[in-house]
């Protein structure tokens, strides 16, 4: 998974053009949403972001056309934020530069204008977003200086979608993809678990209207595993009853994939010694015969090598599993190369990364890069 389960989370559920395209009709002011074919929304590939940035971002590029009969593009960046960031305006402004870069790059000779980029920043941190989202609250200068050089410096807008400082109630009523809520709810709650049993009734009822194809079922897995590692720190197992509640027996299955592909990295505190008691009533499937074999052993002997082996065989099949399972939903197909290679690599540290790639990658080459 994501070294952030904020960013994994975000970029599973933001990568989807429904979900992304239900929260610009919330946020875009209405004149600029009816300048804009939001039907024309699409994933642009990460490239845009350089390697110096790439550790500090989670973002998401998107294009689309305005409605005019002009062939103008827009970009759409939606950068993810758990903590509030002064310097984000700054992040944001060589984000754009990158991403024009490359347009001319892509382009030379033939384009003499450049598209426009419009971005948006969804933010949870605890103390919300403490600043004007614009660049020019980053400038050292009084406001009637700001004011005169107004039209000789860089300057723009972003939108902030502030979620946590929104109410429980306003949250669930948004007119967003159900799906986006769950998500949205899920920033929400990751703060406290007193949060976590206030939503929980709420989250029940959106996840029973969700349909139960496997993009779907990706997703909430997924959002069980965010569950589970931020508000599950010291034991998750009351956090995996609280969420099995909430997906009801047609998401029990989920559930369960979710912690084992924790229990696999080792991630679930006393959610792997309740599961190991359960192995017989079938609760461990999501991580294979060799996982089960060695807590098999390791009851046996104590802690012994059988059950470290079992784990550890375990994890990298749970990771092998899950990035087949996730590239099938994305529609990515692998060569026979590939899938000789995914089968026969049993680093879990690789196969880690392999899967946060597969979360957005759209060819082979980039997740085995």
């Amino acid at each position: 998974m994501s070294s952030s389960p904020h960013d994994a989370l975000f970029k599973a559920a933001f990568s989807r053009p429904d979900i992304a395209r239900s929260e610009l009709e919330l946020l875009l002011p209405p004149t600029l949403r009816e300048k804009l074919d939001l039907a024309s929304l699409t994933l642009r590939p990460g490239s845009f972001v350089d390697e110096d940035l790439r550790h500090r971002h989670s973002d998401l590029l998107y294009e689309l056309r305005t409605v005019s009969d002009s062939p103008a593009l827009v970009f759409v960046l939606m950068e993810h934020q758990s903590t509030f960031d002064a310097h984000m305006p700054f992040r944001l402004l060589r984000y754009a530069v990158r991403v024009w870069d490359k347009w001319l790059v892509d382009h030379p000779g033939k384009a003499t204008k450049l598209p426009l980029l419009i971005s948006v920043v969804l933010h949870h941190g605890d103390d919300g977003w403490r600043a004007r989202p614009e660049l020019s609250s980053m400038f050292d200068a009084d406001p009637e200086t700001l004011k005169a050089t107004r039209d000789y410096v860089p300057h723009f807008h972003f939108m902030v979608d502030d979620i946590a400082s929104l109410s429980l109630e306003a949250l669930a009523a948004r007119t967003i993809h159900v799906l986006g809520r769950l998500v949205q709810l899920a920033f929400w709650t990751s703060h406290s678990v007193e949060r976590f049993k206030q939503a929980k009734p709420i989250m029940r009822e959106l996840a029973a209207t969700t349909k139960r194809d496997a993009a779907t079922r990706t997703l909430l897995t997924q959002l069980y595993v965010y569950l589970l590692r931020v508000l599950g720190d010291v034991d998750a197992s009351p956090v995996y009853d609280k969420l099995l509640e909430i997906a009801g027996p047609e998401g029990k299955e989920d559930v369960v994939t979710a912690g084992d592909q924790l229990i696999a990295q080792g991630l679930a505190k006393g959610l792997a010694e309740g599961r190991a008691k359960g192995l017989a009533e079938g609760q461990a499937k999501g991580l294979a015969e060799g996982r089960a074999k060695g807590l098999a052993e390791g009851q046996a002997k104590g802690l012994a090598e059988g059950q470290a082996k079992g784990l550890a065989e375990g994890r990298a099949e749970g990771f092998r599993r899950a990035i087949s399972k996730l590239l099938a939903v994305r529609s990515v197909v692998l060569s026979e190369t590939g899938r000789s290679r995914l089968e026969a690599c049993e680093d879990s540290q690789i196969l880690e990364q392999w899967y946060d790639r597969a979360i957005t990658a759209t060819t082979e080459d980039e997740i085995f890069a």
